[in-house]
C-alpha cells in the first residue's frame, strides 16, 4: 500500500519596498510558517537603515531620518529581512543632478525599482516555493522568479487603470491638477509594459473592483484573481462617538484621484439648498487645488498626525470619499469601526454595503454625492441605524481577520 506525501507548506519570498500596512504581508506570513525570505528598500531597524540613523540629529536630514526611524520591521521578520543600499544611493546621488521635471524624475524612480529587482535577484529565493510582490516592485525579480519555476502573486493595491482614469479626468479639470509623467514611454524604456498584469499568475485584490478592472480591462482571467479585503486596528472599535451633527469627513489626498472636486460640487449643491453643513478636509492639498472658487466651502485642515486623526473620525456625522480610483480605500474601514456612516463610490473598494452601513453613489456624480449626504444627515434615525450597524460591520474587518483571509488565499493559490 502506497501513501502519497503530504503537501508541501508553501514558502513565499516577500519583495516590498516602504513600510506598506506596517510590513503585514511579511509578517502574516512568519506567523503562518511560510515567509523564506523579505527583501525590502531600507527600514530603520535592519541593515543599512540603522547605519543611516546616525544621522538623525543633522538639521538638514534629519526631518527624513526621523520618518525612517519610524520605519521598523517587526522584531519577528527581522531575522529573514535584507535590505539594499546601492541602489538607493545611485537613486539618491541621481536625484541630485536630475532635473526636477515629473518625467525625470519618474525615470530615477523606475530605476531604482529595476536595480532593487536585480539586487534580490542576485541574492536568490533559498528554499521558497513562490514570490510576492506589491504591483510591478521589484519587477527583474519576478522574471526571475518565474525562470526558475517559482509561482508569482502579485498584490494589486491600487486600479491597475488609475493612469487612465486621471488622464481623462484632467482633460475634463484642467488646472486641478500638476502634470503627470509620461508613464508610458518611461516604462517602455524598460521594458516594461504591462508588468503589473503580464508578469505574475495570481493576483490578490483588495476590492472586488480591482479584480473586475483586471478581468475587463486587461483580461486577466478571473481565477487567477482572489479578493482579499484589508482590515483595522481593533483599536477603533473602541472610541467613543462625539458626533457633530452636520459635520462630514474627508480623509486623504485632496486631489482628483480621490475626488475632491466631486465634494466641493456637492458642498456648493448643499449651501444652495440651506443646508448649513461643515466639511472637513484631512490629507495633504495643493494650492492648485485650495484656490479653486468651488472649493470655497471646505475647511482644508492639512495633513492630521496620525496619533491624532481619530479625534476628526469621533466627531464626524458622516465619512464621504466619492474617489476615482483606489484599492480598497482603509480610511473607510477606520470610518465603520468608529460608527461613521459612509457616502463613498464602489472605485473606493468598501467593504460598506449600500443602504445599510451608508451609501455607495456613482463616480463623478455631485448631485447624487450631495443627495446622500443629506439624507444620512437630516434623517437621525437612519443615521444611527447605519452607525450601529457600521461598527459592527467593521469587527469582522481588523487586522487579524485579514491575515486568516490572507493565508487561506495563499494556500488555495499553492494548491
Amino acid at each position: 500500500m502506497t501513501h502519497s506525501a503530504p503537501p508541501r507548506t508553501p514558502r513565499f519570498v516577500v519583495a516590498q519596498t516602504g513600510a506598506r500596512r506596517g510590513y503585514a504581508v511579511p509578517l502574516i506570513l512568519k506567523q503562518a510558517g511560510m515567509l523564506e525570505r523579505f527583501y525590502t528598500d531600507v527600514c530603520g531597524n535592519v541593515g543599512w537603515g540603522k547605519w543611516l540613523l546616525l544621522g538623525v540629529m543633522l538639521p538638514w536630514v534629519g526631518g527624513k531620518l526621523r520618518r525612517l526611524a519610524g520605519r521598523r520591521v517587526p522584531e519577528l521578520v527581522c531575522q529573514d529581512t535584507m535590505t539594499m543600499a546601492r541602489p538607493n544611493l545611485e537613486w539618491f546621488f541621481r536625484s541630485l543632478w536630475t532635473p526636477k521635471n515629473p518625467t525625470d524624475q519618474f525615470r530615477i524612480d523606475v530605476m531604482r525599482h529595476h536595480a532593487l529587482g536585480k539586487a534580490a535577484a542576485a541574492m536568490g529565493f533559498g528554499q521558497a516555493t513562490h514570490l510576492y510582490v506589491m504591483l510591478s516592485e521589484f519587477t527583474p525579480l519576478m522574471k526571475a522568479a518565474r525562470e526558475q519555476g517559482l509561482k508569482v502573486v502579485s498584490e494589486i493595491y491600487i486600479l491597475v487603470s488609475t493612469n487612465r482614469l486621471l488622464a481623462e479626468e484632467r482633460l475634463s479639470f484642467p488646472g486641478w491638477d500638476t502634470v503627470p509623467p509620461d508613464w508610458d514611454a518611461v516604462l517602455r524604456e524598460f521594458h516594461f509594459d504591462g508588468a503589473p498584469v503580464g508578469w505574475a499568475d495570481f493576483y490578490i485584490c483588495p476590492s472586488q473592483a480591482v479584480a473586475d478592472d483586471l478581468v475587463e480591462v486587461w483580461k486577466i482571467p478571473r481565477n487567477a484573481t482572489f479578493v482579499v479585503p484589508y482590515g483595522m486596528n481593533p483599536a477603533w472599535l473602541e472610541l467613543e462617538p462625539q458626533t457633530q451633527p452636520g459635520r462630514i469627513l474627508f480623509v486623504g489626498t485632496a486631489d482628483l484621484r480621490k475626488g475632491i472636486h466631486y465634494l466641493a460640487m456637492a458642498a456648493e449643491e448643499l449651501i444652495k439648498r440651506g443646508r448649513k453643513y461643515e466639511f472637513r478636509v484631512a490629507g495633504h492639498v495643493e494650492d492648485d487645488v485650495r484656490n479653486q472658487p468651488v472649493c470655497r466651502h471646505l475647511n482644508f485642515l492639512g495633513r492630521v498626525p496620525r496619533d491624532r486623526i481619530h479625534e476628526e473620525f469621533q466627531q464626524a456625522d458622516v465619512f464621504t470619499l466619492p474617489t476615482l480610483a483606489e484599492g480598497s480605500a482603509e480610511v473607510t474601514y477606520e470610518a465603520l469601526a468608529a460608527g461613521v456612516p459612509l457616502v463613498t463610490t464602489a472605485a473606493a473598494g468598501s467593504v460598506a454595503r449600500d443602504g445599510i452601513e451608508g451609501w455607495i453613489v456613482p463616480e463623478r456624480d455631485p448631485l447624487a454625492l450631495a443627495d446622500a449626504l443629506e439624507r444620512v444627515i437630516e434623517n437621525r434615525e437612519l443615521r444611527s441605524r447605519m452607525a450601529a450597524a457600521a461598527r459592527l460591520r467593521a469587527s469582522d474587518y481588523t487586522w487579524e481577520r485579514y491575515g486568516g483571509r490572507l493565508i487561506k488565499a495563499l494556500k488555495e493559490i499553492s494548491l
